[in-house]
């Protein structure tokens, strides 16, 4: 079967490896190579084995690190909290790592079998559906040429243009009132001052989390209250970004100072649509159930989809619809059940209030209680 799929993220590569070689799949991703930004990503859940059914886990682990946890500080550099990470350890063992997501990217890219054919600067403008018996779905790029193929996936992300072609009305993001913006950097002092622990910032309306990723680098991720009808994408400007975030706290504003012309920003946001696949097009990863930030599982579930579509396809033989309905049979309650999380804990994640922030506090203290830790650990991998 000829398989295009739309999007060399996690989910694109992780479906490539999954498809090829039994399939003959080439993968279109519009940046120019593989995208270098991005923020640090807890690694566990339904991911985990299917990364290392994949046969990718032992290149994921190698690129990744443990963190000792995280502590919540404020302008004044006063702790007021921390989640150590040891609990969750003791539960998931080794299925509990973090890594920076573009990590995920290149150790996807080094296990990518040499039949697929991956092609940067591949950026596409349409996408058809095959609405007549027999008829292929096709795919138009922006340099006008014209692909067809027995199965289009959309592994695109939340704002897949993939998912607009086949589901107009649920083209747009679901906001959950939250913006991110994110930058990776190199400074070794700031990298030493952090050593093995996070640190977020006990602050209202807006927060600035900060973690080393090795001994020269850290990255630098923001998030403030967004208007919740906003659905645009933001454009990124340093300037504004430290003018918005100054004052959080001095290893912040340090960071701040780094901040380049290019990051990711972008709105906390989920996507949804009632089905996921029409006339040989379908959906996969963000494309088909982003679950945000805020839910934490959004790269494992993405990894997990993508192996069970490839299976389901496997499983299908020559019966392709038959594939995409064990797939979405397979994946949509657990992915339907990690958005639900999100939502429930979308409200809490930044203080509106000094009162709100002191309820969070007397969380945080809870949550630094060994037994109860390792039973929310168990909870979320449940």
């Amino acid at each position: 079967m000829e398989v295009l799929i739309v999007g060399g993220g996690v989910c694109g590569l992780a479906l490539a490896r999954g498809l090829a070689p039994a399939h003959d799949v080439t993968v279109l991703e519009a940046s120019p190579g593989p995208r270098g930004g991005g923020y640090m990503i807890d690694f566990f859940g339904p991911g985990v084995g299917a990364a290392r059914r994949l046969g990718v886990l032992g290149e994921m682990r190698a690129r990744s690190r443990v963190f000792e946890g995280v502590r919540y500080v404020d302008a004044a550099d006063r702790e007021h909290g921390r989640i150590e990470v040891a609990p969750l350890i003791e539960v998931l063992g080794t299925d509990y790592f973090s890594i920076l997501r573009p990590q995920v990217e290149l150790a996807l890219l080094a296990a990518l079998p040499d039949a697929v054919d991956l092609r940067y600067s591949a950026r596409v403008d349409e996408v058809h559906a095959g609405e007549r018996s027999g008829e292929r779905p096709r795919v138009v790029l922006e340099s006008g040429e014209e692909l067809t193929a027995d199965l289009v996936v959309g592994c695109d992300g939340v704002r897949s243009r993939v998912r607009a072609a086949i589901s107009p009305a649920h083209a747009e993001v679901m906001p959950m009132g939250y913006r991110a913006s994110s930058f990776l950097f190199e400074d070794p002092q700031i990298a030493a001052e952090l050593g093995d622990w996070a640190m977020l910032t006990d602050s209202l309306e807006r927060t600035a989390g900060l973690y080393a990723c090795d001994d020269r680098s850290a990255a630098l991720l923001l998030m403030e209250r967004e208007d919740p009808a906003v659905t645009a994408r933001p454009t990124p400007d340093p300037e504004q970004l430290r003018a918005r975030f100054s004052g959080l706290h001095p290893l912040a504003d340090r960071a701040l100072e780094h901040a380049p012309a290019q990051y990711y920003e972008d709105l906390v946001a989920q996507s949804s649509a009632p089905g996921w696949s029409r006339g040989g097009v379908t959906l996969a990863g963000d494309a088909a159930h982003a679950v945000s930030l805020l839910a934490g599982q959004g790269t494992s579930l993405a990894i997990a989809g993508a192996e069970a579509l490839a299976v389901s396809l496997r499983h299908a033989g020559p019966h392709r619809d038959a594939g995409l309905a064990e797939y979405e049979r397979r994946m949509r309650p657990v992915a339907e059940r990690a958005q639900r999380s999100g939502r429930r804990s979308a409200g809490t994640f930044i203080s509106r209030s000094a009162a709100e922030r002191l309820v969070h506090r007397a969380g945080r203290r809870l949550l630094g209680v060994r037994p109860l830790t390792r039973v929310i650990a168990r909870r979320l991998v449940a």
